[in-house]
């Protein structure tokens, strides 16, 4: 009866593992709540946050300790899922140097609903193609809703005039 017992342990454990083997590894949250994505080699990360109900999307880049920003090349990063992108344009922040930025905004259609949940981004100072799973950046987007304010001019001309900022659907 005990070699029983613990034969079953042993398989419900492993059979756990299995499974959680299998499963994509939730991402971490960045300072906003948002999606990490590592860039420069690691010694970076990109923040993704997005706004289900309007389709903006905001990059923030930080150093690896997510403690400060850290600006990167100011060359717009795409981001994506499946065929469906959109470019984020460099906004700078106050203490960015110049030709450097540590936010990227954009808007598009596609994000609107929050149903995304596999992406990309590359381009600019992220670098070479990486994927990502669009977990937390629904939840970060609508808790610091100020920082959609803040990009004033910029926001809602997708949703008034067509998609702009590079904003497409392929």
């Amino acid at each position: 009866m005990k070699t029983f017992i613990a034969a079953s342990v042993v398989g419900g454990l492993l059979a756990g593992l299995m499974v959680a083997g299998c499963s994509r590894t939730p991402a971490s949250a960045g300072p906003n709540g948002g999606d990490l994505v590592p860039i420069k080699g690691g010694t970076a990360y990109a923040e993704l946050l997005a706004n289900a109900d309007t389709g903006e999307v905001m990059v923030h880049t930080w150093d690896k300790d997510l403690k400060s920003r850290r600006p990167i090349e100011d060359e717009p990063i795409t981001v994506g899922s499946g065929a469906n992108t959109v470019e984020l344009m460099p906004h700078p922040m106050d203490g960015d140097s110049a030709g450097a930025c540590s936010r990227f905004y954009g808007e598009a259609n596609w994000v609107r609903g929050g149903g995304v949940r596999d992406g990309w981004m590359h381009g600019g100072g992220a670098g070479d193609h990486k994927e990502f799973a669009w977990q937390r950046c629904w939840q970060g987007g609508r808790t610091h809703s100020h920082m959609w304010e803040d990009m004033g001019e910029h926001r809602h001309m997708g949703a008034e005039h067509g998609p702009h900022h590079g904003a497409t659907a392929r």
